[in-house]
């Protein structure tokens, strides 16, 4: 019986074959995970062979999760402040002085602490008139901002101050925000890692193998609640201002390597 004979051709063929077969697997966007960015990865094989994985070398996959969560403001910060007008600069100064007195005698009477009102501004600046050549009096102002925590009453508050001081009242705006984040952000960073798992997940799944032990995992950014600012010069003599703080939200990311088992 003749032995059978391959030719080295077919044989070089074969083996060529086998050397550039590669799987490709890609992802679609899932709106649960929210991922930035997924990707599979092995450690590089010595001798410069790209095709081969080397026995031993981890295989890892990484992926990226996000938490959101989302919390009710409960600290309220005022900008008031007074605008006074005199034909002298002392005098313009000696109202707006007067009328700062009784504005943050006023927030302290509604329940705002000493502590939590602060002076932002001082000024006084001449008043020209309409060629812009001469002074024809003086502008004086006084700014303060103003935390206050029983959200309840904020409306009564913006009025109680425009009535204590009359048309000398300026309001720069309110803006809320959550004055400990600290649970929040537990509460992100658990949905943040199950959104990172939920996507290796799938990925794995689809490669044909399984999610092992985390290898690494960073928090890369949390996103603050931004303030949420209302303004408005409130009238003395209409109903209490309304005010509503809304929701604000703390948003968390995490990168996670998982190492890939069969």
């Amino acid at each position: 019986m003749k032995p059978w004979i391959i030719p080295a051709t077919l044989v070089g063929g074969i083996a060529l074959g086998a050397a550039a077969l590669a799987v490709a697997i890609t992802a679609g966007p899932d709106s649960s995970a929210r991922p930035a960015a997924a990707s599979a990865a092995t450690d590089p094989p010595s001798g410069g062979d790209t095709t081969t994985t080397p026995v031993g070398a981890t295989r890892t996959i990484t992926v990226m999760g996000e938490g959101i969560v989302k919390g009710k403001p409960d600290v309220m910060t005022i900008n008031l402040g007074v605008q006074t007008r005199d034909n002298t600069a002392n005098g313009a100064l000696d109202q707006a002085n007067e009328k700062a007195t009784q504005l943050i005698a006023t927030l302290k009477g509604a329940g705002v602490q000493p502590d939590d009102i602060t002076t932002t501004d001082v000024s006084i600046y001449p008043q020209y008139d309409s060629a812009g050549q001469h002074v024809v009096g003086y502008n004086a102002s006084y700014q303060v901002v103003a935390r206050f925590k029983d959200l309840t009453k904020a409306g009564e508050v913006i009025d109680a101050a425009a009535s204590a001081v009359g048309d000398a009242i300026t309001l720069g705006g309110v803006s809320f925000s959550i004055d400990d984040t600290g649970a929040l952000k537990q509460q992100a960073r658990v949905g943040a890692v199950n959104a990172a798992k939920a996507q290796a997940d799938q990925l794995s799944a689809a490669a044909g193998t399984k999610v092992g032990r985390v290898l690494t995992i960073n928090e890369t950014s949390v996103a603050m609640p931004y303030p949420q600012y209302y303004a408005g010069a409130p009238a003395a003599d209409k109903a209490s201002t309304p005010i509503e703080p809304g929701t604000q939200q703390v948003s968390l990311n995490v990168t996670v390597v998982y190492e890939l088992v069969d």
